[in-house]
């Protein structure tokens, strides 16, 4: 198995304890979902801010926000719901249901996790949006960002399988570098689509605990990855060496 190695750059607390997803906002800023207290902005200095938008909105999951910074997506896991907001500075606004993901397990709590945009030009051709199923099965979806329309269900390859646990969350780089968290096994997975199959170049290990757990995974458009982590609410910058 190959091992990367995994510097943390920077540490802060969010100010939201149970932050599930993330996605880099403007000036160092972050929209953070909570999956019981809806959508918040997450300021590099000052408080987070609950917003409007997410009143109602339960089983929060997961953020992202498209290439062009105009809209964001959030998943519900309950039931797979997508919702699409309009980017408005510090806020977000309207607020749609697209749909939902297919169901693939009849079991609370072991829906979709997580999700990111692939760009044109990484391994895609058109928008796409990337979603990962946590377990039972453990599946990394690609459908239509527009319309959610299936492409492909990818299985992870067989030492991919045996390296990391529970799928948490997706982040993918303007290369088209996937990078699959395992929040309780403590892994970060680099895959390549290749294809229509997935290969694991390397393993990362990084820091969980059983009250502090990584939950959600982002690159921002200077391509630094960011972690968020259920129980104390930190971000972390990390830097991932091969």
């Amino acid at each position: 198995m190959k091992y990367g190695r995994v510097c943390v750059k920077t540490v802060r607390a969010l100010g939201v304890q149970e932050a599930s997803g993330l996605a880099p906002a403007t000036d160092g800023a972050f929209f953070v979902v909570d999956d019981e207290r809806g959508i918040f902005h997450c300021p590099p200095d000052g408080d987070s801010v609950n917003l409007d938008v997410g009143e109602g909105l339960t089983d929060l999951e997961s953020i992202a926000i498209t290439p062009d910074g105009k809209h964001a997506l959030v998943l519900a896991e309950h039931d797979g719901g997508i919702w699409r907001f309009f980017v408005d500075g510090h806020d977000l606004r309207g607020g749609e249901r697209l749909g939902s993901l297919p169901r693939l397990s009849g079991k609370k709590n072991q829906g979709w996790e997580g999700i990111a945009f692939a760009a044109p030009g990484s391994f895609a051709e058109h928008l796409e949006l990337v979603a990962v199923h946590q377990v039972n099965p453990r599946r990394v979806g690609l459908f239509d960002a527009q319309t959610l329309a299936q492409r492909s269900l990818l299985r992870l390859p067989k030492n991919a399988r045996k390296a990391i646990g529970e799928l948490n969350g997706v982040a993918i780089d303007a290369g088209g570098r996937i990078l699959l968290l395992s929040g309780k096994s403590g892994r970060i997975a680099e895959m390549r689509l290749e294809g229509e199959a997935l290969s694991l170049v390397r393993v990362y290990r990084i820091e969980s605990s059983e009250g502090d757990v990584p939950e959600g995974i982002s690159i921002d458009a200077e391509g630094r990855i960011w972690v968020c982590t259920d129980g104390k609410g930190m971000l972390h910058q990390l830097e991932l060496e091969a």
